[in-house]
């Protein structure tokens, strides 16, 4: 791969040519990001570094946060983007002195398994919170990009490999507090468009790799990634059927910033791989890439014997029009992927 220069993630050249495309059409812009801190805003905030060390227009991103020494807030802060402001307090209580702002990205809400289960008033009372705060900063239909979830179509029935992106009800009924919190703060931002308060961009992500994501939660790639790390077998706690897909935080970012240099979309974008693989050929995969990468070939458990091969979870995006309409593609394979999250790991 051609590499242009060195940071801690280093693109190709179409990456980059792109990446620095969609930052230069926002005009130097003061941009607004809720949930900076997390898997995705690190990525964007990320790549807004490389961007802007590769000759993109500067500009800023405002980020709001609680506790300015919070650990993940000082991790943020050591990626080093020159231009990014940090305003302390919370978004959904305090009157936070933010100024006018030209783009508003949403990521604010947490993708938590734990939080869903365990309290799934809080979580669908988090969406909606959440989205109502960030739209106190929109007006005269500021261009506002939310990071909603491909969790809003519900469970994906056998028969489609690829959910279709004009895909308009969901497939059924919304059991889970944070799909259903999803779809509500879409309503919410949609309505706000109506009002001329902001320029909608709704983009549905799926599943992603690389750093800055957990590896001791309920993401498989990134558990199957500390499994080898630590010389251990990979554990699958399921049959290993089930079948998602693996969109690159890089490649996720650079598609997030070409969505919000359109300032607004016709139609819901789906962020995520179209590559699809089960858990256990995801498995499969890391074992392969450890193999190579750290010299370690990794016993794969599957803890529970497959029932039916005919019934199987999945989690799938059709994404052809997203990637035209954006002018982006799917640049790191998920082998590319799963190498580079090892070698994060090991610097």
């Amino acid at each position: 791969m051609n590499m242009v220069q060195k940071f801690r993630t280093e693109l190709n050249e179409p990456q980059l040519h792109r990446l620095v495309e969609a930052i230069n059409q926002l005009n130097g812009s003061r941009v607004l990001l809720t949930g900076g801190t997390g898997f995705v805003g690190k990525w964007l905030i990320e790549t807004a570094l490389i961007a802007c060390g590769n000759g993109a227009q500067k500009f800023e991103i405002i980020l709001p946060t609680r506790d300015s020494l919070a650990s993940h807030v000082i991790e943020t802060r050591e990626i080093g983007f020159n231009n990014l402001s940090l305003v302390e307090g919370d978004l959904l209580t305090d009157a936070l002195d933010i100024g006018r702002v030209d783009a508003i990205i949403h990521a604010a809400t947490p993708a938590s398994a734990e939080l869903n289960e365990s309290n799934p008033i809080e979580m669908t009372k988090i969406n909606t919170q959440s989205m109502q705060a960030a739209l106190k900063f929109a007006e005269n239909k500021v261009p506002f990009l939310f990071t909603s979830s491909g969790a809003v179509y519900g469970n994906q029935p056998q028969s489609i490999t690829h959910i279709p992106e004009h895909q308009d009800q969901p497939y059924s009924e919304l059991s889970s507090a944070y799909a259903k919190g999803k779809k509500l703060a879409e309503s919410m931002c949609a309505q706000a468009g109506q009002a001329g308060l902001c320029s909608p961009i709704i983009a549905r992500l799926f599943a992603f790799s690389g750093h800055y994501l957990p590896r001791d939660t309920h993401f498989a790639i990134g558990n199957f990634v500390q499994n080898v790390l630590d010389r251990k077998p990979i554990h699958i706690n399921s049959d290993g059927q089930a079948r998602r897909s693996y969109l690159y935080g890089a490649d996720m970012a650079i598609w997030l910033w070409s969505a919000l240099a359109k300032r607004s979309s016709p139609h819901p974008l789906h962020i995520g791989s179209e590559h699809s693989v089960s858990i256990l050929e995801l498995a499969q995969a890391v074992a392969r890439v450890s193999t190579t990468e750290l010299n370690f070939v990794p016993e794969i458990k599957v803890a529970i014997p497959t029932a039916s091969s005919e019934k199987y979870h999945q989690y799938i995006p059709n994404n052809s029009a997203t990637k035209s309409y954006l002018n982006v593609q799917e640049w790191t394979s998920l082998e590319t992927g799963i190498a580079l999250m090892i070698r994060d790991c090991l610097r």
